[in-house]
């Protein structure tokens, strides 16, 4: 067994990402690998910042990461892959080898797609002891679990849905209910591990997965992640607003962030790495109704911005879970584009209002000696 740094007193933090050698996961684990030998600056990274830097938050070498994945690619030569095209510094996987390879045995195969030979009680099952075998061999006082997978079709809603009695009903029964991204937060549960949905998946927004969260007793959070162009549109409607002026229309020329992104992944959320390329176009009335516009355009490899949110996000949640949170955790949102709250009203905020927000909560939280 690796021996790691305790954490709090209470053993290290496992990192279970499901689309663990897409490039924003395969990014995470050597960056993580790579900050915590001092080889990189923590840039990107939000819990890095000074507001942060007095809380016991796991250092980076306290993570210990698996995940689940199908595709046969393994993290050193995708790695070394994201390093050709510009992702990481020239060399890196060469420096972090060892962590990507200590990984990479970590990695299981993922859920089936539509037409499994398993029913999905059974694949929840294995997707559940998988997480619980991780959590032994490792000794790992806690695991969050960050789905990074591909959102995949959408499913109908089904009765099974709306309560967790109807939903083990179902399961039981040998029905296939859920949508994929669900199944793993249902082993995550299942498993005792905080969840981080990070694309716009169903994941926990499913009220029979709520409830068992709540039996459990578990932090959660997700939403699509907030990079790229999500980012950029969540600093400048604000403005627009501010100054009176009426936005018309806003278009983009390319995928929003975490809706197709992920091109030439596999049914468990490995990406190609290639980089996005597009623009915005924003329309708005100015005085004495001149139609205005604004055009601009964006260049961006996702990894490069949502792999130290994956970080700050399994840190942040690792905390909350040592601090006894439970339920949604709505002082995430700043991270989410759509982020999951305790009910339907959406989150109005200024990033700025809520960055504020994660830090008092932060702050506020009680955690154990």
């Amino acid at each position: 067994m690796t021996a790691w740094r305790a954490y709090g007193g209470r053993g290290a933090v496992g990192v279970w990402l499901v689309g663990a050698r897409g490039p924003v996961a395969t990014t995470a684990i050597a960056g993580a690998a790579a900050l915590g030998a001092g080889l990189v600056r923590p840039t990107g990274c939000v819990t890095a910042r000074r507001e942060f830097a007095s809380l016991d938050l796991p250092r980076f070498d306290d993570l210990v990461f698996g995940g689940h994945d199908d595709t046969g690619t393994g993290l050193l030569e995708g790695a070394e892959r994201l390093a050709e095209e510009g992702v990481m510094p020239p060399g890196l996987p060469r420096l972090v080898r060892e962590g990507l390879l200590a990984a990479e045995k970590e990695i299981r195969p993922g859920a089936p797609g539509t037409g499994g030979a398993r029913c999905q009680e059974e694949t929840v099952r294995a997707l559940t002891e998988d997480l619980l075998s991780f959590r032994r061999r490792h000794g790992l006082a806690r695991v969050v679990v960050v789905d990074l997978s591909s959102p995949g079709p959408a499913v109908p809603r089904h009765p099974a849905h709306a309560s967790l009695s109807e939903l083990r009903r179902a399961l039981t029964a040998g029905e296939d209910v859920l949508p994929a991204g669900s199944l793993y937060a249902c082993a995550a549960l299942r498993a005792d591990c905080s969840y981080v949905g990070f694309t716009p998946s169903a994941g926990l927004r499913l009220p029979a997965l709520r409830e068992l969260a709540a039996e459990r007793g578990l932090p959660y959070a997700g939403g699509a992640g907030r990079t790229g162009q999500a980012l950029l549109r969540s600093v400048l409607e604000p403005v627009f607003g501010l100054r009176a002026l009426t936005v018309r229309s806003w278009s983009a020329s390319c995928p929003a962030d975490g809706e197709n992104g992920n091109e030439g992944e596999s049914e468990n959320g490995s990406e190609d790495g290639s980089g996005r390329e597009g623009g915005d176009r924003v329309t708005f009335e100015g005085f004495l109704g001149a139609q205005v516009s604004l055009e601009f355009a964006w260049r961006s490899r996702e990894p490069v911005l949502a792999a130290p949110l994956v970080l700050d996000l399994a840190r942040l949640m690792a905390l909350a879970d040592r601090a006894g949170v439970r339920g949604p955790v709505p002082e995430l949102a700043f991270f989410f584009e759509d982020p999951v709250l305790d009910g339907p009203a959406a989150d109005r905020r200024s990033p700025g209002e809520q960055y504020a927000a994660l830090v008092a909560w932060a702050h506020g939280l009680r955690v154990p000696v």
